[in-house]
């Protein structure tokens, strides 16, 4: 049984994947004033635009912003219910338009403010006022 298992992980942990090294549109100092229309300039201006804070973050610029302005809000109102509401009120929307990391990540900031809501729910319902 043992043996198997070994077999196993050993299967997977020699397989080989090769990844061809890119170079995002704007980085390419060859192209000159292609570079505009390359990178899709006259074609889809909000792509053209997020395109090096996309790169920057991985690709992963609309769960930063999702959460610095869920931040912002909490920040704001010291409410944690409002950035839970906004999160439901956009959840059929990122579940439309936005990849499944995108979801997962709105799970996790939705139970870190449940979890957060239930702690002060629970301090506030047991100090004396």
């Amino acid at each position: 049984m043992m043996f198997e298992l070994i077999a196993y992980l050993h299967i997977f942990t020699l397989q080989i994947i090769h990844v061809n090294a890119t170079t995002p549109c704007f980085l390419n100092n060859t192209a000159g004033p292609d570079m505009w229309k390359n990178c899709g300039a006259g074609t889809d201006y909000l792509k053209f635009a997020l395109a090096p804070w996309m790169w920057v973050t991985g690709g992963y610029f609309s769960m930063l912003l999702a959460a610095v302005l869920i931040l912002a809000v909490y920040i704001k109102y010291h409410k944690i219910v409002y950035p839970i509401l906004i999160g439901i009120a956009f959840l059929p929307i990122s579940y439309a338009l936005f990849p499944a990391q995108f979801l997962n990540f709105a799970m996790i900031i939705a139970f870190l403010g449940t979890g957060l809501l239930l702690v002060h729910a629970f301090i506030s319902q047991t100090t004396e006022q």
